[in-house]
């Protein structure tokens, strides 16, 4: 006994060295899933996190879910309960978690997707062993509303694919992103400029001031799919903001797209601004290499622009 007791403190001395993460996650009106990602940070491998869940004013059974796990995990768990809806795409809501946080790591969850058990170690570990580097995704399984795997996400893993790609889509699947909260001296908060958005606002000018983004290899979360996700709500507001950013990134950070990228976003905007949002919901999912064009029956011609771009 004497001998597993000392093995016991050592084992907390040394978890006490490992440092805090902080998951924040905002939650809106998600009674379906919220349960499976609150469980599934609860699974890490990686022990030293708190889990900071911000409820955006949800009108549905996720405040009792959220407040059921509360109950059984005091000291792991805090929630945040917002007076009023804030309806900012989750940005504003993270930063209130993040003003909570005590992490020296902020990771990102979505309340409707499913870590797998060992996200937040690979991520630590990375961090702790490049220090120049400011955030650090992944890619990520897509699944159904149902939890059934239908494809997968993948994103550019190399700062310099990263960088270019921003001129077309986001490149970081959100709620995959770990980062320092302090960096270079000032704390990290989303810059809430539009009506969506912010975070593809954020992190595109951290970029051009020279930050440094990677996304590892490996599939670290399953990323759901479903009617009600933020990518798939107003789209063609959504699309506007992106352009919007896209010109101040150029006109303001000195961001040089290519002339293949102004074409791009040209004919992104034809398509988009022209089409119904059902059917630009079925070519971003062929876009980002969720479905195959001949799932969803995408003429020809536009399955040969899609795969080269992103809505």
């Amino acid at each position: 006994m004497k001998n597993l007791s000392t093995k016991n403190r050592l084992i907390r001395r040394k978890q006490k060295r490992f440092p805090l993460v902080s998951v924040v996650m905002p939650v809106y009106n998600a009674e379906k899933y919220v349960g499976e990602a609150i469980e599934s940070i609860l699974r890490q491998t990686y022990k030293r996190f708190e889990l900071i869940i911000v409820d955006d004013e949800s009108t549905d059974g996720s405040s009792e879910i959220i407040k059921s796990y509360k109950r059984k995990h005091r000291t792991k768990i805090q929630i945040i309960k917002t007076q009023r809806n804030l309806n900012g795409g989750g940005d504003m809501c993270a930063n209130l978690g993040i003003e909570r946080a005590r992490g020296k790591y902020i990771a990102r969850m979505d309340a409707d997707d499913i870590a797998v058990p060992q996200r937040l170690e690979k991520q630590v570990e990375f961090l702790e062993r490049n220090r120049r580097v400011f955030l650090v995704g992944s890619n990520a399984y897509a699944i159904n509303k149902r939890g059934n795997t239908i494809g997968e996400k993948l994103e550019p893993t190399k700062l310099t694919d990263i960088y270019s790609s921003y001129a077309t889509f986001h490149p970081i699947i959100h709620p995959t992103a770990m980062l320092r909260r302090v960096f270079r001296g000032v704390y990290f908060s989303y810059q809430i400029r539009y009506s969506a958005n912010n975070d593809y606002y954020t992190f595109f000018k951290l970029l051009c001031k020279g930050y440094i983004f990677v996304n590892l290899p490996e599939k670290l979360i399953y990323y759901r799919i479903h009617d009600k996700n933020d990518t798939f709500v107003n789209i063609k507001e959504k699309f506007l903001n992106t352009l919007k950013i896209r010109v101040n990134m150029v006109t303001r950070f000195n961001y040089k797209p290519s002339i293949r990228d102004i074409i791009l976003n040209v004919a992104q905007g034809v398509i988009i601004l022209s089409l119904p949002e059902s059917i630009i919901r079925n070519l971003y999912l062929v876009a980002k290499g969720i479905v195959r064009p001949k799932t969803l029956n995408i003429p020809p011609i536009l399955s040969r622009f899609i795969v080269r771009s992103s809505v």
